[in-house]
């Protein structure tokens, strides 16, 4: 507050603050400008004008009364001389007829067309059309013009013949965008090696929705459909079966393999330790892919394998996620292999697994 106050504090600023002020207040906040001339010259025709009307009672009694009756009698003949002037163009434009524009009539006459054997081209770009018009005076009585136009129907240019389009291929339901990231990743690993197969994921499952991974020891040959299975036509129905009776949905799921790579028309047979090391990459780049799944269910030795590598790995998106993997049985071949009483209770086996990995991923049967 003390520096505030000292007068050093305005010194570079106060003379042009102030002056900035003063210019501000003069124009319309206090004084205004200095009156004219011409403005005082108002003053004086009014002074003028009513001189006589108002005086003081000392120039009644010494000046005769009949000189003010001339100046009242001057003042209302200007007046009604110039109430006089200001009704005369109304009453001249009252009692004025008022005059109609013309009618105008337009025709349009199309020119004959040029010889037969000139292009239609050449006689659609040089069709002239000529325009006649004639005009005729309303009568007085008509408040207002009609105009009015014929016009004959002209040829209508023909829309040029549209080219035959190119039947449209239809985008793969293969790269939707609900499944794009994944097989995207599939093209990438085809490209590592080429001549392998490697298995798309099928459109039914989802990105964004996936909570569970269910990763197959690929020990038989690729699907003939080309997405990732597990492992035989039995083996699908016994995983559909089960996904029906928990109220698992597609979507919530993903498919993946071990081993991702096939020899086409080959089956893998049983994998080697450094085939499942191939495949920790390749499964690291695909989690990354889902971003919200936590749970691994590993069916078959191969694959259970490559879990607990993968949980050995110094990644971090193994604790963000809480990342837990379940041990399954094998879905197909010799590990699915006993009586129905054996098979039921593998299957049961099974469910609590995928249920207990739902609950971790807070699904309910049926409902996101």
């Amino acid at each position: 507050m003390t520096a505030l106050a000292e007068p050093e504090y305005f010194e570079d600023y106060d003379e042009d603050y102030r002056s900035e002020l003063d210019s501000r207040y003069e124009e319309g906040f206090g004084q205004g400008p200095e009156l004219d001339d011409d403005y005082g010259n108002g003053y004086d025709e009014l002074d003028k004008l009513f001189d006589g009307l108002f005086d003081d009672d000392d120039d009644l009694d010494a000046a005769p009364a009949k000189k003010a009756a001339p100046k009242v009698a001057t003042v209302k003949a200007a007046v009604k001389k110039e109430a006089a002037k200001v009704a005369a163009p109304k009453k001249a434009a009252a009692q004025s007829k008022p005059k109609a524009s013309p009618v105008i009539t337009r025709k349009v006459v199309p020119v004959a067309a040029q010889a037969a054997d000139a292009p239609l081209a050449d006689a659609e770009k040089t069709a002239v059309v000529a325009l006649a018009e004639t005009a005729a005076v309303a009568s007085p009585a008509e408040p207002a013009a009609v105009v009015s136009a014929a016009v004959e129907p002209a040829a209508v240019e023909p829309a040029p013949a549209e080219e035959a389009a190119a039947p449209a291929v239809p985008d793969s339901p293969f790269f939707a965008p609900h499944i794009a990231p994944v097989n995207e990743h599939v093209e990438f690993l085809r490209k590592l090696r080429p001549g392998f197969e490697v298995p798309y994921v099928d459109p039914m499952h989802s990105v964004e929705d996936c909570r569970i991974v269910t990763l197959f020891s690929n020990t038989s040959e690729a699907s003939p459909r080309g997405v990732v299975w597990a492992g035989d036509d039995a083996a699908a129905t016994r995983l559909l079966g089960l996904q029906f009776q928990l109220g698992l949905r597609p979507e919530w799921m993903m498919p993946w393999n071990t081993h991702p790579w096939f020899t086409p028309g080959e089956a893998n047979g049983k994998l080697t330790p450094e085939q499942v090391n191939a495949g920790l990459k390749p499964l690291i780049a695909f989690l990354k892919l889902v971003p919200r799944a936590s749970a691994i269910v590993a069916h078959g030795t191969e694959a259970n394998r490559l879990a607990q590598m993968l949980l050995k790995t110094d990644n971090q998106l193994i604790w963000r996620r809480g990342l837990k993997v379940y041990k399954a049985r094998s879905l197909h071949g010799r590990a699915f292999a006993g009586s129905k009483e054996r098979q039921t209770e593998w299957l049961i086996e099974m469910g609590r697994s995928y249920a207990d990995a739902m609950a971790r991923a807070g699904l309910q049967a049926g409902r996101r």
